[in-house]
């Protein structure tokens, strides 16, 4: 099991003080990318499955489609169920339950193949035909049990059918140890503030002495400087000649992505002219005002995204360009950048594969670490969590990408990074991105929310509150930068009042925080609420008869002032770093 597993199971046991195996009333984070060669007993006991581990044969399951379903025995005793003789992709075993509206449901199963590997989908089928809903996705691999973990909330009470599916209909697909759980909005929320306390804030406990004496009664100031969970924005061009917008970002902002203004179609619009005077004077600004910069992106694997003078390119000249743009904008930007998005969007497109060999971006992930070692190199995709029927981006394949790059000679140690870039489309499925963030944090590579925004709409703002508290309270996400990238012609009056939601009319921006008086829409409101809510600002007290103050703060870097004092006239100021750990931070003043 890796680390993140028993981590997940730490956090349950932790939050909830439950013993093993009694974790009913809370969620479970626990998860692996370990094939192992037994399953884990189920979580929450099977829940809504009734007979979870077969111990009672292929009792209360059923044969979905037209295959054959059998119970077997593991060489070690353990019981499983089979479905073979499959003929279509959805041929398989089934199991029926009642559903409830509104409550949010985490599901997980191990699932097995008799040969070689594919992907296997869990799916609910509505009575009727008409709908189906997925649960999760998973890559199966014969010889030992792979996880399944997913979600999904339903808008009705009904009745459900589970099943899953496969491509490759010639192989038998087993299952074992099955859980589905429902909690209401109520414990979904309770438990988003419980994982928030532990894993976001930390105890301070500040000692003032004077002449090796405790001195109570001093007058503490704390201030937060910087977060340690950094929330950005999208950027454009417009913020340097514009001070409106200029002011409205830096008051709130401690990080930022361009949106096009550092890629390669823009810094090099024709051959072997290279201009960085924007980008150049973008990163000054930022870097004036302490603004973090994430560098997107290097290289795009998407052939529309690339500079149109390459299109005709043979493999040796796309390879001579693209290793003399990659060394021209890493050197150029290392040090004024906190992160690479190297290969953007390597899982759905394959422009460099195509030409360069299969290796292709394994390699220039390589050549990224050689020309600046210190800074994180990140994976950045979409549909991730946006969108489950996405079979190319689905957690475990996201992790396997993640062992390709990595596997390249020379490659084990580079210090990568999880990118998700979160433009939903579709509802916020926040069981199914819950038990992504548990799955992806498995790896132990830190996640970020690249270029998060959720669909136009009434329902915009609540749905983007809804993923941000979803990704601050999981212990795996480290950032957040939603997609906020303010233009004039973006947010001008038209497209704000256009009501086509489906359709994005041209020139508009997808999502606005701000109209073009630079004052807060809605999902504007949303980001300051939450900047508000996850910092500690001018928290203030007095030292006690021992001389001690004690308060809980968000992680982060903070200014302790402590004023002058009766006894003792002298004032001053400490810069700290309070960083994440289970025990207080003491800090000791002598005055």
């Amino acid at each position: 099991m890796g680390t993140y597993a028993w981590l997940g199971i730490l956090c349950c046991l932790f939050l909830t003080g439950c013993a093993v195996g009694a974790c009913d009333s809370s969620y479970d984070y626990t998860a692996t990318i370990e094939c192992l060669a037994e399953p884990l007993v189920p979580q929450y006991n099977g829940g809504l499955i009734r007979n979870p581990n077969f111990n009672s044969g292929s009792s209360e399951w059923g044969v979905f489609g037209s295959g054959k379903i059998q119970a077997r025995n593991s060489s070690r005793g353990n019981t499983f169920l089979v479905a073979y003789d499959r003929n279509l992709p959805n041929d398989s075993f089934s199991h029926k339950f009642n559903l409830q509206k509104d409550l949010l449901y985490t599901f997980s199963a191990w699932l097995q193949l008799n040969r070689g590997k594919e992907i296997v989908s869990g799916f609910l089928e509505i009575p009727g035909g008409s709908r189906k809903l997925i649960v999760g996705s998973v890559i199966a691999k014969s010889g030992c049990w792979s996880m399944l973990k997913g979600g999904f909330a339903i808008d009705e009470n009904t009745k459900a059918q589970f099943y899953v599916s496969s491509n490759n209909t010639k192989v038998e697909i087993w299952i074992d140890n099955v859980s589905l759980k429902g909690f209401t909005k109520a414990e979904w929320r309770a438990q988003l503030s419980k994982s928030i306390e532990q894993i976001r804030h930390r105890r301070l406990r500040i000692h003032v002495r004077s002449n090796g004496k405790n001195l109570p009664g001093a007058k503490i100031t704390i201030r937060q400087i910087r977060p340690d969970f950094l929330i950005g924005c999208g950027s454009t061009e417009k913020i340097l000649n514009n001070k409106g917008y200029q002011d409205w970002f830096t008051r709130r902002f401690q990080t930022t992505t361009f949106g096009n203004e550092m890629k390669w179609y823009y810094t090099e619009a024709r051959s072997g002219r290279e201009n960085y005077e924007v980008p150049d004077a973008m990163v000054s600004f930022f870097r004036k005002h302490r603004i973090s910069i994430r560098g997107h992106n290097i290289l795009w694997d998407n052939k529309n995204e690339t500079p149109s003078w390459i299109g005709h390119f043979l493999p040796r000249q796309l390879l001579k360009a693209a290793v003399r743009h990659v060394g021209s904008v890493v050197s150029r930007y290392s040090g004024d950048v906190i992160a690479w998005d190297v290969m953007n969007e390597n899982l759905h497109y394959s422009f460099f594969e195509d030409n360069l060999g299969p290796n292709a971006s394994a390699m220039f992930y390589q050549i990224v670490r050689a020309l600046d070692p210190s800074t994180p190199l990140f994976l950045n995709e979409y549909n991730t969590l946006e969108n489950p029927f996405d079979m190319a981006v689905t957690p475990s394949r996201y992790v396997e990408r993640i062992s390709e790059i990595q596997s390249f000679p020379g490659n084990d140690n580079i210090a990568l990074r999880i990118g998700l870039e979160g433009h939903f489309i579709l509802r916020p499925n926040l069981p199914y991105i819950r038990a992504a963030f548990d799955v992806l944090g498995t790896t132990g590579l830190p996640i970020w929310l690249t270029e998060l925004d959720t669909k136009r709409g009434p329902n915009q703002a609540i749905e983007l509150e809804d993923v941000m508290r979803e990704a601050f309270a999981h212990p795996a996400v480290e950032g957040i930068v939603v997609w906020g990238n303010w233009k004039p012609t973006g947010c001008n009056h038209a497209c704000l009042t256009n009501k086509n939601y489906d359709v994005l009319p041209h020139g508009c921006a997808k999502m606005c925080l701000i109209d073009n008086h630079f004052k807060n829409l809605p999902s504007g409101d949303v980001v300051d609420k939450l900047l508000g809510e996850w910092r500690s600002t001018n928290l203030t007290g007095v030292t006690d008869g021992d001389g001690v103050l004690e308060q809980t703060v968000f992680l982060g870097e903070y200014s302790i002032a402590y004023d002058a004092h009766p006894l003792v006239s002298r004032s001053g100021e400490k810069v700290i770093a309070v960083a994440k750990d289970h025990d207080p931070l003491v800090l000791t003043i002598d005055l």
